[in-house]
């Protein structure tokens, strides 16, 4: 069985790695590019969200590599995301592609497991081993990959040179890539830890901090956002995503973290009462928190088209003028220029450095 899934951020790390130990083969695709994001555009329909576009093209990519299994996390809740699985294979099937789709979903868990039995030569014992080891090796890997994403946020607004701080982030990454057991990932993550100390800083004491919350593929992708964490950090801005890759699998390959999304829920409810799909409602108690945390500002990213996303951006906006922080929506779609996102964020990144020397500044 030759394995694909979706394209997102850091998360095939992990997953690559956890496929792998249950006994499978990976297909993994490039990175996403323009040429993907183009491919999948052209097959999928006009006004679906950029998030579908892109991993759409991603599977052509993987089926043309040789994949002959489809997995996808789907379900039958209020975003798009949970019907991406059943509609793209509609759509690849359509364009003559022939393979198998796997869907994980809670009511199909006695399925998922027998196909995991079936990679171990039909033999359960063998299955539950390989399973848990797996398990073990993907969460390792998952909790260094969010480990080395968290200092290179941390880095990149003080270092003498960002350059520098980008190169040794990729590196490690590629490290953790190959790293072929515990032992190994911990080597990364030890050396990961000196590394980062030892960059050379710039001097900056005081530095600007935004909270980046919105659609969870527009946060967690930089090919969608267009780098926008590392892009910031040049400006000398630290960015703290409300999601990683790592938390993202947390949230809805395992439904962690169940506390913080009532905090979220009891935090927006004077703004946002009920969630109407997506991120909307966690959105808006992330940028309430975010005020009382005392970020500089808020960053909203979400696909143009996106129903929980437009509509709960008025709602934001207000909440925003209310909590006394700054506040930048961007819709992003496949004819979003990168130029004009800078544009945008320079502009941004100006007006948090006025607010910060203005008379009301809360500095």
């Amino acid at each position: 069985m030759k394995i694909a899934f979706p394209y997102m951020g850091t998360a095939p790390i992990a997953l690559d790695a956890l496929v792998r130990a249950i006994g499978a083969d990976v297909v993994l695709p490039p990175k996403p590019t323009r040429a993907t994001l183009e491919l999948g555009a052209r097959l999928a329909p006009e006004t679906i969200c950029v998030p579908f576009k892109v991993t759409l093209g991603n599977m052509v990519r993987c089926l043309e590599a040789g994949a002959d299994t489809l997995v996808y996390v789907t379900g039958s809740w209020s975003c798009r995301f949970g019907y991406y699985g059943r509609l793209q294979s509609q759509i690849l099937r359509d364009e003559g592609f022939q393979f198998r789709l796997l869907e994980l979903r809670h009511d199909r868990i006695p399925a998922i497991v027998g196909e995991v039995r079936s990679l171990n030569r039909g033999r359960m014992s063998l299955a539950v081993i390989n399973g848990l080891r797996a398990f073990r090796i993907g969460w390792l890997k998952s909790t260094a990959v969010d480990e080395v994403e968290t200092r290179f946020r941390r880095s990149m607004p003080s270092a003498l040179d960002p350059g520098a701080c980008r190169r040794l982030f990729d590196s490690v990454l590629d490290e953790l890539r190959t790293a072929d057991g515990p032992a190994a990932i911990r080597r990364v993550r030890s050396s990961a830890r000196r590394s980062f100390a030892a960059l050379p800083r710039n001097g900056r004491t005081r530095t600007l901090r935004v909270k980046l919350v919105g659609e969870s593929y527009c946060v967690v992708e930089p090919f969608i956002n267009f780098d926008i964490v590392a892009r910031l950090g040049e400006m000398g801005v630290l960015v703290d995503p409300f999601l990683t890759a790592h938390r993202w699998l947390g949230f809805h390959g395992f439904r962690l973290g169940k506390s913080e999304v009532k905090r979220m829920r009891k935090l927006s409810a004077p703004y946002w009462r009920y969630c109407v799909g997506g991120e909307d409602q966690n959105s808006v108690g992330q940028l309430l928190l975010a005020a009382q945390d005392g970020f500089d500002g808020v960053i909203h990213l979400h696909p143009f088209g996106c129903m929980p996303g437009t509509v709960v951006q008025p709602t934001m906006a207000k909440a925003a003028r209310e909590a006394d922080i700054a506040y930048l929506p961007l819709s992003l779609d496949e004819h979003s220029s990168e130029t004009g996102i800078l544009t945008r964020l320079e502009a941004f990144v100006s007006l948090l450095e006025k607010r910060r020397r203005g008379p009301q500044s809360r500095y």
